[in-house]
């Protein structure tokens, strides 16, 4: 590295340093140091970009992954050099992906909130440090520690300490407030601010402390600060109104055979997230890019103070490294507020991907070469983008060409038998010749303070467990264990992770079923009222 680029990286450093919030955001300076490994050329080495080119690449990776369509924009030095589409909205169908095809953009949103929220440190209407429940006199953690000292930033950069307990919220019926009620009964899963485990759950906090604190709701806010200034004309926050556009993508997911096919929409009419909850199009995402790579400025104008844009970036927590990571030559990985920090083959990024089923999506920016781009595509195959992804990074920064399908269809192969793996061990456990209770005896209704309620009702000679949104048939694996469906039952079940779930009951010393186990929870019958009884 140059001592040019070394003092250049020094004074970014410095002059982050004095716009840093006090208290817990001085813990992401301590990790600003691994940006000075970044060994970034000093020019953009590639030629003038062409729209053939970058067409060529997206067909490639629809081509490959069978992927209904696929959307992107790219912006250099403010200029939008490629904007559009390839392949169908639906299968099935002839209409066409365009520029203004809305897609999913899942945690894509992620950036938006913190945004946001920058927004309203730079009115002094909040800072960084306030604790949470400033703002949200309700909010609990487990964690004594935690709950004592949780900060806004810390909701931003997902080190409060819980694992993710996404099904908390997907596809739940209650009401976004409820979802994050519950945080307070889930023990920890590592020391407050000790490591990064994405949540999406603390996002959820900060979008009602957003609303809090805005005084309006999260979509609201978000909507007149940022989409309408930055003229991001068609967004929309739920399905319902995706649904109602004249051109929208269909959500796709592959069987249990691997076949694309068309899937149900999530149904976010009533559950507005700010983790996920996103519709856009890569032309409203291209203002976005621009505003982005300039600072906070659009067409001259300054929508958002760059220096409270600027903490957004600021790395505040280490990322382990994946494989994907080893094979861009990533050297450093670690997670701002609502972006990931990482190099990729010695460039500076700040991106973040998004997924909501049956669409992936993917932002990436180079802000030292001026350089954004957004990928969106209608088939729950992150892969697509992240190959399509890479593959247009190593042709706009003049890289060497690697073949990005290849090695990302190999690690999905990798999942896919890992998870084989963990289903074929599992019923390889299973203790053969022996049999349930009789079924009456298991039914009930059993009680988990941060779960919630768990019914198991008899219908015939099958129990079914109903829980959350979810109504799942059980099948007698050993003794008092039953497993939930090991296939998919259209669709519902994989990203709700719910599939070949063990349900395990056990007895208390009155020799009467008291407690059921599942998803590592531990829930206990309730008593029965007189009514019920009856029945």
């Amino acid at each position: 590295m140059q001592n040019a680029d070394l003092a250049r990286i020094d004074r970014t450093q410095a002059r982050s340093a004095s716009s840093e919030p006090a208290r817990c955001c001085r813990l992401g300076l301590m990790s600003l140091f691994i940006v000075a490994v970044i060994m970034e050329p000093s020019a953009l080495s590639a030629a003038e970009p062409s729209e053939t080119a970058i067409e060529k690449i997206l067909h490639q990776a629809r081509d490959f992954w069978h992927a209904p369509g696929i959307a992107a924009a790219v912006v250099c030095e403010d200029k939008i050099v490629f904007l559009s589409g390839v392949g169908v909205r639906e299968l099935g169908s002839d209409k066409p992906v365009t520029a203004d095809t809305l897609f999913a953009i899942g945690s894509c949103t992620k950036a938006f909130t913190a945004t946001a929220l920058a927004i309203l440190v730079a009115e002094g209407k909040a800072d960084w440090d306030d604790p949470v429940r400033q703002h949200l006199p309700w909010f609990r953690l487990n964690d004594p520690l935690a709950d004592r000292d949780v900060r806004l930033c810390d909701l931003l950069c997902h080190r409060i300490g819980l694992a993710p307990h996404d099904l908390l919220w997907y596809g739940a019926p209650w009401s976004i407030e409820e979802s994050v009620r519950r945080m307070a009964f889930l023990e920890r899963s590592s020391s407050f601010r000790s490591r990064y485990e994405y949540n999406n759950l603390a996002y959820l906090a900060a979008g009602l402390a957003i609303g809090a604190i805005a005084k309006q709701p999260w979509h609201a806010f978000v909507q007149e600060r940022l989409f309408q200034p930055l003229r991001m004309e068609k967004v929309v926050f739920t399905s319902g109104e995706a649904q109602k556009a004249p051109d929208h993508a269909s959500p796709h997911g592959r069987d249990y055979d691997g076949k694309v096919r068309v899937i149900p929409w999530y149904n976010d009419d009533k559950q507005i997230r700010a983790s996920g909850s996103i519709k856009a199009s890569v032309r409203d995402l291209s203002q976005w890019l621009r505003f982005q790579l300039a600072n906070g400025k659009l067409d001259g104008k300054q929508v958002v103070p760059a220096d409270a844009l600027e903490q957004t970036h600021v790395p505040r927590i280490p990322v382990p490294l994946t494989a994907a990571d080893h094979a861009a030559e990533v050297t450093q990985s670690s997670y701002a507020l609502g972006w990931h920090i990482r190099d990729y083959r010695g460039h500076a990024l700040h991106e973040h991907s998004g997924a909501v089923k049956g669409f992936r999506a993917r932002i990436v920016l180079a802000p030292r070469k001026k350089l954004g781009l957004v990928l969106l595509t209608n088939l729950e195959d992150m892969g697509i983008v992240q190959a399509a992804g890479n593959d247009l990074l190593d042709y706009l920064l003049g890289l060497e060409k690697k073949d990005w399908n290849d090695f990302f269809a190999r690690e999905h192969r990798k999942a896919r038998a890992a998870q084989k793996e963990r289903l074929d061990k599992l019923l390889q456990g299973r203790i053969r010749g022996t049999k349930a209770k009789a079924l009456d005896l298991y039914v009930g209704t059993y009680f988990e303070p941060a779960y919630g309620t768990v019914r198991i009702v008899r219908k015939g000679d099958t129990l079914w467990l109903k829980w959350s949104s979810y109504q799942l048939p059980l099948t007698h694996f050993h003794y008092d264990t039953f497993l939930t469906p090991t296939k998919d039952l259209q669709f519902l079940l994989a990203e709700a992770d719910l599939r070949a779930q063990p349900v395990v009951f056990e007895m208390n010393e009155e020799v009467q079923i008291s407690t059921l186990h599942f998803l590592g929870r531990k829930f206990t019958r309730k008593k029965a009222t007189e009514k019920e009884a009856e029945k």
